[in-house]
């Protein structure tokens, strides 16, 4: 009786396993979890073998082939990858409501033919090799091969953190005191070093720790062991360096190794290849809507599709409405950069281009012309000219230059002038300072952001917060007119300036607090 209990109990609880199953295959279907509907994985995106052909590694080359090793299958699976990631996929049993599995989605479902995933990638990748080719070059791997005896990598290494990395280029030399046992002692601060694979007559002490020591009597099986030398860094810190000792005899030598995050992309979607995908003109305004009303209406006699956004902290606030106008309220008074911010921060295309509000587009302002240096180039801001009154244009290009000083501060020299001219582009030259007539990349900028205490004046500050940041040229073929200021009614700004000019107002001790400086030179 109780085996065939025992018999009913097993045989209902297998029922009610496949009938779960069942239920969860059927609920994963209908959600499109199943295999069966996904469209179209590109061949790059299918899971591979792990992989060790056609990669640079340590232990190919050095003329050392013939000395055998033996491999260490769960350091390799940690360490070696074929460079092409996968997510494992999504196949529960059994799905529990409000219980956390593991899930994998891939990102194509939104595609509904391949044809419309294929347009989507190619659309992609132009932009990202755009953006990989204004990208400043990631630092090459650098080695000291010398007759220290040490040889060494001086610069370059780079791994994420927490992860791996197998070291390369690490060599002896013999000495002329050559002793017995040959022994080389590594030191690491935020990591642990290990071996990818053992080597005949070598012995190794101190695997997985920060302290690691490697010994034999016969210098290419030293050697040799050197090539499958693995560092992993344990100590969580998304940027930061760990500096790793390696010693031999009285030699001692560093090995940097930079420790990030891979970076993400932030990639603009050019649905269409025209200028208003690409470019928003932003401003601030201040109590003067008959120049904003102005500047808008230059602006759609040239562009009259892309979107102006507007940051505007007036005390009376006027409607400003239209095909693609954003207008953006904020407190009043509540301050120039500030404004700025709050506009920079709505553009949704890959350039925005800075105008003033009292700013009017003519023929010869042409924003296609600093798109185009922007494009070829990996300038960061590129500045226009700005005509007053009688026609003549101003760029406002100056170079800066910081010199180290004492306790009261450092020292800035502002100086008029660039420093060459744009390769390609003989009317645009390279600064670090342009006037307020500028196409900038919108991602950098917001990275660099304005400082929203500069309520009433500023504008060099910007560029010195982007400085080293940014790279801002100024292009002179490029023009905008300044709204009159002879035969504007005195009276009319009369409000404007009260707030804009208030007596006894300078940055002076913001400069001195920020940027820790204590004088200014400007020539």
């Amino acid at each position: 009786m109780e085996v065939r209990r025992r018999t009913k109990l097993v045989a209902v609880a297998l029922f009610s396993l496949a009938t779960l199953g069942s239920i969860a295959f059927y609920f994963n279907k209908e959600r499109g979890w199943s295999k069966d509907t996904v469209l179209f994985v590109p061949p790059g995106w299918r899971t591979r073998n792990l992989v060790q052909a056609n990669r640079d590694f340590p232990w190919k080359g050095g003329g050392l082939q013939h000395i055998p090793y033996v491999w260490k299958d769960a350091v390799a699976r940690q360490v070696l990858t074929d460079g092409n990631c996968s997510c494992p996929p999504e196949n529960p049993l059994i799905k529990i409501p409000k219980y956390h599995t593991a899930s994998s989605n891939y990102l194509n479902d939104f595609a509904s033919k391949p044809e419309e995933l294929r347009k989507v990638m190619d659309r992609r990748n132009r932009e990202k090799e755009r953006l990989q080719q204004r990208a400043p070059p990631p630092t090459p791997v650098l080695f000291a091969n010398g007759k220290s005896p040490l040889s060494y990598p001086t610069q370059g290494l780079r791994v994420q953190p927490l992860g791996s990395i197998v070291i390369p280029g690490l060599k002896l030399e013999e000495l002329a005191e050559h002793t017995e046992i040959l022994e080389v002692q590594l030191n690491a601060q935020l990591g642990v070093l290990t071996t990818l694979a053992d080597i005949p007559s070598v012995t190794v002490e101190g695997l997985g720790t920060k302290h690691l020591s490697l010994s034999s009597p016969s210098l290419d099986h030293l050697n040799r062991q050197l090539q499958f030398l693995v560092y992993t860094n344990t100590h969580f810190d998304p940027d930061t360096v760990d500096y790793v000792d390696i010693r031999y005899i009285y030699f001692q030598e560093t090995i940097p190794i930079q420790i990030q995050h891979k970076p993400l992309l932030r990639i603009f979607d050019f649905s269409q290849d025209d200028i208003a995908t690409k470019v928003t003109i932003v401003t601030k305004t201040f109590l003067r809507y008959n120049m904003l009303r102005q500047l808008i209406d230059s602006v759609r006699q040239f562009y009259p599709t892309i979107t102006i956004i507007i940051a505007d902290d007036s005390d009376v606030i006027e409607k400003v409405e239209g095909a693609n106008i954003e207008h953006y309220i904020m407190p009043f008074k509540k301050g120039w950069f500030a404004g700025r911010n709050l506009a920079v921060s709505q553009v949704t295309t890959a350039y925005f281009l800075w105008v003033d509000d009292d700013l009017i587009f003519t023929r010869n302002t042409r924003i296609e012309l600093l798109l185009q240096v922007a494009e070829n180039t990996n300038l960061d801001v590129i500045g226009g000219a700005v005509r007053d009154d009688i026609g003549i244009p101003t760029t406002f290009n100056h170079k800066l230059r910081i010199e180290d000083g004492d306790a009261l501060g450092d020292c800035l020299f502002k100086t008029k002038g660039h420093y060459h001219t744009v390769e390609g582009f003989p009317d645009c030259v390279v600064a670090d300072v342009v006037i307020n007539f500028f196409l900038a990349d919108t991602t950098k900028v917001q990275n660099v952001r304005f400082d929203p205490r500069l309520a009433r004046v500023g504008h060099t500050e910007f560029f010195m917060d982007g400085l080293g940041n940014l790279r801002v040229a100024s292009c002179s073929h490029v023009t905008i007119d300044h709204a009159s200021k002879l035969f504007r009614p005195p009276w009319q700004d009369k409000k404007y300036r009260k707030f804009r000019e208030p007596a006894n107002t300078t940055n002076d001790k913001h400069w001195f607090y920020k940027y820790n400086l204590k004088c200014i030179h400007t020539s």
